[in-house]
């Protein structure tokens, strides 16, 4: 079964490793080329330096180094897009394409029972799942390095690459694939579902759980006389590691608003709000020390999705006839 398995997916197997060389040798030139451009600027030492107030020191230097590499960030975030590509491309024609073209009965009638030529695919595509996972964790991880230097890890792009969250949404996009290929037995209709599933799932993950994982810490602070509204600094300096979630002013009731809803042509715009009952501004984030406690809550979920998956696909494929 084994040797089976790795002549049906031995094509996939090579793209997957052809792109994994190809995206090492981008990483590997850009990473360089960064790491120098950081140095040779300056901006590693004014970091280095001002450690808790780099973004007013080292601004302009920072701007300047995110200006020349920010065409990379499109390269990088398809390197994360290939997990999902991995489990609607692979995953998702599975089980479904066996199905299709009969060969699953073919094996069924060699005395290979349903549940051991099931798990034998399931160990060696999982398993091959979780090596590119960390194969790409490490690569990206060390591409990151000069720009954690001043950007932290702890926002929407570099979360996903800093901790075993790529390995574990890695496994769960091959996972849902092959749950979805074995559910619909139809390999066009289960790579759309599979897409729409993982896409779904990220979304809901990275913009609604994860900013609440634990609660927010807010800090307000009222309005100041001396400065436009909106414009006054908050009592507290955020450090590159801690994660602004959102900021914006406190209305009559105490709630938590991006924007003002007054208008006055009598008054300033700070007069107006207090008129109408705004008590402040707000600033909500979650403090760099709860880095690695929301990496593994949202490796546990991701994990919990693809065992709810292999569980259903075992299901599926031992219930159903032919």
């Amino acid at each position: 079964m084994i040797w089976l398995t790795w002549r049906q997916h031995r094509i996939e197997g090579l793209v997957t490793l052809s792109v994994l060389v190809a995206g090492s040798a981008f990483l590997l030139i850009t990473g360089l080329s960064m790491a120098h451009s950081i140095q040779d600027s300056g901006l590693g030492a004014c970091v280095a330096s001002h450690p808790n107030d780099y973004s007013s020191a080292c601004g302009a230097l920072a701007a300047l180094f995110l200006q020349q590499y920010a065409p990379l960030v499109p390269f990088v975030f398809a390197l994360l897009l290939f997990p999902i590509l991995l489990g609607a491309l692979i995953g998702a024609p599975l089980v479904a394409r066996e199905y299709e073209q009969r060969t699953n009965l073919l094996v069924w009638m060699q005395s290979v029972t349903r549940t051991r030529w099931l798990t034998v695919k399931l160990l060696l595509i999982l398993g091959a799942s979780a090596l590119v996972g960390a194969a790409l964790l490490a690569l990206l991880t060390r591409w990151y390095v000069p720009i954690d230097q001043f950007a932290g890890r702890f926002n929407q792009l570099a979360f996903d690459f800093s901790g075993p969250v790529l390995i574990a949404s890695t496994v769960m996009a091959l996972a849902l694939g092959i749950a979805m290929g074995a559910l619909t037995r139809r390999t066009v209709a289960a790579i759309f579902l599979t897409l729409a599933l993982l896409v779904g799932i990220r979304i809901l993950v990275e913009f609604n759980l994860r900013p609440n994982y634990q609660p927010l810490v807010v800090v307000t602070w009222p309005f100041s006389q001396d400065q436009p509204l909106g414009s006054a600094n908050p009592p507290i300096t955020l450090g590159r590691e801690d994660w602004q979630v959102s900021s914006g002013f406190l209305d009559a009731q105490g709630n938590q608003t991006h924007g003002i809803h007054c208008t006055s042509d009598k008054q300033t715009p700070l007069q107006c709000a207090q008129d109408a009952g705004y008590r402040g501004n707000y600033l909500a984030y979650q403090p760099a020390g709860r880095f690695w406690t929301f990496q593994w809550i949202e490796t546990g979920i991701y994990l919990a999705i693809s065992a709810l998956a292999v569980a259903v696909t075992f299901w599926v494929v031992r219930r159903r006839l032919g």
